[in-house]
């Protein structure tokens, strides 16, 4: 289990675990549900991607789906075509464009921390004024 790739090291697992008539079902149905996933996730960055060049736009018909579907398959078929560098270059990009977030989450994290403490002392200043009309 040890030596098998990446990629196969779930079926080497399910192998290991499950009698092998069970294994094969278990195989397909594993299958099923990651081409499900990545289905479901290219069609959700296609529509992204569609409404964002649309103008924002929901109705934009089936062409440009079509449209932005095949620009995306043959972006992956070229990532996949380079081999290795390729996609690990895009995952390092990935990484380096997600840094600038990382300091707005933590900008976020000392807003919500802020407005929770001034909520708290509202709520104080309330039961204060209750206490002084009874």
């Amino acid at each position: 289990m040890l030596e098998a790739s990446l990629t196969n090291k779930l079926f080497a697992t399910l192998s290991l675990l499950l009698s092998d008539s069970l294994f094969q079902v278990v195989s397909i149905l594993a299958v099923v549900l990651i081409l499900t996933f990545l289905v479901t996730s290219a069609d959700s960055g296609i529509l992204v991607m569609n409404t964002i060049m649309a103008g924002g736009a929901v109705d934009t018909g089936a062409l440009h789906r079509i449209i932005w579907g095949a620009i995306l398959t043959l972006l992956i078929a070229a990532l996949i075509l380079a081999g290795g560098g390729g996609l690990g270059a895009l995952q390092d990009a990935m990484i380096i464009g997600a840094l600038p977030f990382a300091f707005v989450m933590a900008l976020m994290c000392a807003s919500l921390a802020k407005a929770l403490y001034r909520d708290h002392l509202r709520d104080k200043a309330g039961e204060l004024v209750e206490e002084g009309l009874r």
